[in-house]
């Protein structure tokens, strides 16, 4: 990052001038440069305007109650992904399958989550998030009900019914878990946009189902009941959303009051984005392997003496710790806007956190196991909020869903990928200890390293700050104000 721009105040008073270069470059993108001089003095009506924009720049209670919906669904989401992997060996033998098929139930989540993820973009671009969120929800809802009529038929079709529901649910998930880029666009002020981001895309869900799931099955014959429970909490969780509002009353910043290119010219835009495509990179190898790591920790400690309990609370300490260090990268950007600073700060702790895996993953050492998964999950969570925020500020004005949807698809993606590289890398029966993970350990610690190398060199403007921190000379006019209160300016 440029080191002027380590922070929005210190960027603003050294160097004006760059910041007139980086708005003026932002309305040629758009196509909407109405004048040559992006700084010629206001008039009286936009100056009023520019008073009436700077009293929005805050955050509504209905923008957090919002983002507790979305988490609502998301987690049911997230639970039914994991239903399966959080007790792979009760799910092994009330469907009588091998755990590689007990691995297939959450990967076809992960195969449903890639191919629609990027549809996601155009969705919520085109029908908004009210009606993004509610169809997530009823979809989720559904798929779980599905999969419960596997607990009727008779024993050669159960996993297939399960596969069915499985698949239906999955749809529900992209619409939730790539939904945090855009919702916080619309609804947040700058200074909240990390934080809301934070805690909408690291699931709670994911900390829930290797703790409660466990709990529930502490036998093959309490699946059922299991799959029944998770049906009812996608149903209750679902009503709030039909009563959510369809936008904001007032818009939060003033980025979120600017037209937007389509959704064909911003994959184009983002094509040709050389930082973008670093950090698709860097975000993908990141948070594929996070999750995959995540649901497989599971079966990695269980051939060493450990319980499923044991597993799920391993797996469950990942994901509390990223929330920790998500809501401390994610404050901490908020209020400096070092976004670059926190991915190269944390980026050397994450590959740090798959090498200790290597060695701290053995037998009669649970607390050292716990520890290691604290690490990996405070770092490698934490610096994933960051990036969506990073990749919605340096492709600006490209609409912050398509990128993120860009960003969740590959992600996914990459989690199918290591997900099965993990599982083809298990040690067999005949090994010592019979189906250990060490080889396939290695290989995370390995591929990590080699592809977190471009951190080095990633770089990139903040655009979309540079809009919400200037004076009324970015292109927004009255009139888009009122067409964006009137309710016609976009779907949100």
């Amino acid at each position: 990052m440029n080191p002027s721009f380590t922070s929005v105040v210190e960027y603003h008073e050294q160097d004006h001038h760059h910041l007139a270069k980086i708005q003026r470059d932002i309305i040629n993108e758009k196509g909407q440069l109405q004048s040559t001089s992006i700084l010629s003095i206001p008039s009286i009506e936009q100056n009023n305007n520019q008073e009436k924009n700077e009293a929005d720049n805050k955050t509504s209670m209905m923008a957090w109650l919002l983002v507790v919906v979305v988490i609502l669904i998301n987690s049911s989401s997230a639970m039914m992904w994991m239903t399966a992997s959080s007790v792979p060996v009760s799910t092994s033998v009330y469907f009588n399958i091998s755990l590689t098929q007990v691995n297939w139930i959450s990967n076809v989540s992960a195969i449903i989550n890639t191919v629609f993820s990027l549809p996601c973009a155009w969705i919520y671009e085109k029908y908004g998030l009210k009606f993004s969120i509610i169809l997530a929800g009823l979809l989720n809802m559904i798929g779980c009900w599905l999969r419960c009529i596997a607990i009727l038929v008779n024993n050669d079709a159960k996993y297939a019914v399960l596969m069915l529901g499985q698949f239906v649910a999955s749809f529900g998930g992209p619409l939730v878990y790539n939904i945090a880029a855009k919702l916080t666009a619309v609804w947040f002020a700058a200074k909240d946009r990390s934080i809301a981001n934070t805690l909408i895309s690291l699931q709670v869900g994911m900390v829930l189902a290797p703790l409660v799931i466990p709990q529930i099955v502490k036998t093959p014959d309490d699946v059922p009941r299991n799959l029944l429970i998770l049906a009812g909490v996608a149903t209750v969780v679902t009503i709030p959303s039909f009563f959510l509002p369809s936008r904001p009353e007032h818009p939060p910043t003033k980025s979120a009051l600017a037209e937007r290119m389509d959704f064909i010219e911003g994959m184009k835009q983002l094509a040709k984005n050389s930082t973008f495509r670093w950090i698709l990179l860097l975000a993908s190898l990141n948070m594929g392997m996070a999750y995959s790591v995540s649901v497989l920790i599971i079966e990695a400690i269980m051939p060493l003496g450990y319980s499923d309990q044991d597993a799920g609370i391993c797996a469950a300490m990942i994901v509390i710790a990223g929330f920790v260090g998500g809501f401390m990268s994610g404050y901490w950007a908020g209020k400096t806007a070092q976004y670059l600073m926190l991915i190269k700060m944390f980026a050397p702790f994450v590959v740090f956190s798959y090498v200790i895996f290597i060695f701290q993953i053995i037998p009669n050492a649970f607390g050292a196991i716990i520890i290691a998964c604290l690490i990996n999950g405070f770092f490698s969570f934490g610096i994933f909020p960051v990036m969506l925020e990073f990749s919605s500020e340096v492709t600006y004005p490209v609409p912050e869903s398509i990128s993120s949807c860009v960003i969740w698809t590959m992600v996914t993606t990459a989690m199918l990928i290591f997900s099965v590289m993990i599982d083809a890398l298990r040690a067999g029966p005949q090994a010592n200890p019979p189906n250990n993970m060490t080889h396939s350990m290695v290989a995370v610690a390995v591929v990590i390293a080699v592809g977190f190398i471009p951190v080095i060199w990633l770089k990139g403007d903040l655009k979309r700050l540079a809009v919400d921190t200037s004076h009324n000379d970015s292109g927004i006019s009255p009139d888009q104000h009122h067409h964006y209160v009137g309710g016609s300016h976009q779907q949100v």
